[in-house]
C-alpha cells in the first residue's frame, strides 16, 4: 500500500509514497468515506510529496468525483487540499477540480504548510 491515512480532530491527511496506482487512490477515498468519522470531516489533505510516480487515468479521477458526489450528500462541508509538485498529480487534481461531478472545493499547494494555512489548520489539534 502506497498511502497512510492519519485522522485529525477535524480532518484527515493521506500521505502517498512510492508509485501510486488508480486502485490505491480509489481505495484511499473508499477508506475515508466509509469511516464512521467521515461525517465530522471538514478537510482532506492529499500529500503527494513522497511519491516516485503515478499510474492513474482521468477515468479514475471521474470515478473519484462520482464517489465524492455521493459522499457529499452526507457531508457537504469538506475542503480538499492537494500537496504536490509532480506535474502529473497537478494535472489530475485540476481534472478533478474541473469535473462537472466535483462536489468539494479543492486547491493545490506546493507545501503542507500552505495547505494547512488555506484550511485554517496550522494547529491540527484545535
Amino acid at each position: 500500500m502506497s498511502y497512510e491515512v492519519t485522522w485529525e480532530p477535524r480532518g484527515v491527511i493521506k500521505r502517498f509514497s512510492a508509485l501510486v496506482t488508480d486502485n490505491e487512490m480509489i481505495q484511499s477515498v473508499v477508506d475515508t468515506e466509509k469511516d464512521a468519522r467521515f461525517d465530522e470531516l471538514r478537510y482532506v489533505i492529499n500529500d503527494f510529496l513522497g511519491i516516485t510516480g503515478i499510474s492513474m487515468t482521468k477515468d479514475s479521477v471521474e470515478e473519484i468525483s462520482v464517489r465524492d458526489r455521493g459522499a457529499a450528500y452526507t457531508n457537504p462541508n469538506i475542503r480538499i487540499a492537494v500537496v504536490a509538485t509532480h506535474p502529473e498529480i497537478i494535472a489530475l487534481a485540476n481534472a478533478y477540480a474541473n469535473s462537472p461531478l466535483n462536489a468539494y472545493p479543492i486547491k493545490i499547494f506546493p507545501t503542507l504548510v500552505e495547505a494547512r494555512s488555506w484550511l485554517g489548520q496550522e494547529n491540527p489539534h484545535r
